[in-house]
């Protein structure tokens, strides 16, 4: 396996939070979370962010990136949140949370007219692990100050591995990272035809049971269709880069590419018929307009009359990107 795997886990998580569709967040964060924002609720994902920190070992500057910074407005409250993917065990992983926490909050930070006092409010952290973990349900900081007050600091941690996927039904945008369910039994016995065959066969049944799980997924309204194709195309990327070099391995590949085509056509089966339902009225007002144009006219109307970004990519199919250039 190659050492920039991890990267590999970082960058799908990060792309697949950002291109996800609000209903799909909001349902990952409520489950996370344990929360129950209503479907209107505004969901913004915040590019990952570049912060200033200081090594804890040698005291040098430099720079990183968090992972997904999300907020979510209801009913006047604003809630932030930020989700980091860890791929391993890591001791300092709580710190360097503590830290981005510490200064996401400085950016949004009040201070009093006769500036005395400064308030800052941190985001709800949570700790994804994309692999076998052997951390706790939380990981704590416990922060001491003089008089021997303390505050604990609490980051619940999720471990994807440890469910069914059939249990993952209302976090679909987490079921691509299933696949590494064989990865490091793989890594242990890559040179035993008889054990990649083995392991084969069961990575070609979690497909099957992902595959059941999405459309599942999808019927329920916790992700779009859209997001399906998504999702799909990502797992089906991840699949080639993890095991396309072993032969076993290319049945449960095929599986994923005949998932993904078929969401596609029904993608675009959906498509065609909400902008046929928008052609007949167009028509009726003597205007006619293409297939591609159905979706996009819709999204206007919408966007025209205060319906939110959220429900506007739930009716449409289109991205938050789509809508705010229309």
């Amino acid at each position: 396996m190659r050492r920039n795997t991890g990267k590999l886990f970082d960058s799908n998580f990060k792309f697949i939070i950002a291109e996800a569709s609000s209903q799909a967040v909001l349902h990952l964060i409520n489950r996370l979370f344990r929360k129950q924002y209503p479907p209107n609720t505004i969901v913004e994902v915040r590019e990952p962010k570049e912060l200033t920190t200081e090594n804890p070992k040698s005291g040098d500057l430099g720079e990183i990136f968090t992972d997904m910074v999300i907020t979510l407005s209801s009913d006047g409250q604003k809630d932030t949140y930020l989700i980091e993917a860890q791929i391993k065990d890591d001791s300092e992983i709580m710190l360097r949370i503590f830290n981005y926490s510490v200064q996401i909050a400085m950016k949004s930070k009040t201070i009093s007219e006769d500036g005395n006092r400064m308030v800052i409010e941190m985001p709800s952290p949570a700790v994804v692990y994309l692999e076998t973990s052997k951390t706790k349900d939380y990981l704590t900081i416990e922060v001491r100050f003089p008089g021997k007050k303390s505050v604990i600091y609490k980051v619940p941690a999720f471990k994807i591995l440890e469910h069914k996927a059939s249990e993952l039904e209302d976090m679909a945008l987490l079921l691509p990272f299933y696949l590494l369910k064989i990865r490091e039994e793989l890594k242990k016995s890559e040179k035993d035809p008889a054990k990649r065959k083995e392991l084969s066969e069961r990575l070609k049944g979690y497909v099957s049971e992902i595959c059941e799980v999405l459309h599942k997924s999808q019927e329920n309204f916790y992700i779009t269709g859209k997001d399906a194709v998504m999702l799909q195309e990502r797992m089906s990327s991840m699949h080639s880069r993890l095991y396309g070099r072993y032969k076993e391995f290319r049945e449960s590949n095929m599986t994923l590419k005949q998932m993904y085509n078929k969401s596609v056509l029904k993608k675009l089966d959906d498509a065609e018929a909400r902008a046929e339902a928008k052609a007949v009225k167009a028509e009726a007002k003597g205007e006619k307009r293409g297939l591609t144009q159905g979706l996009t006219q819709v999204a206007k109307a919408m966007k025209a009359t205060g319906d939110t970004v959220s429900k506007i990519m739930s009716c449409t199919g289109l991205s938050r990107r789509e809508i705010s250039a229309l």
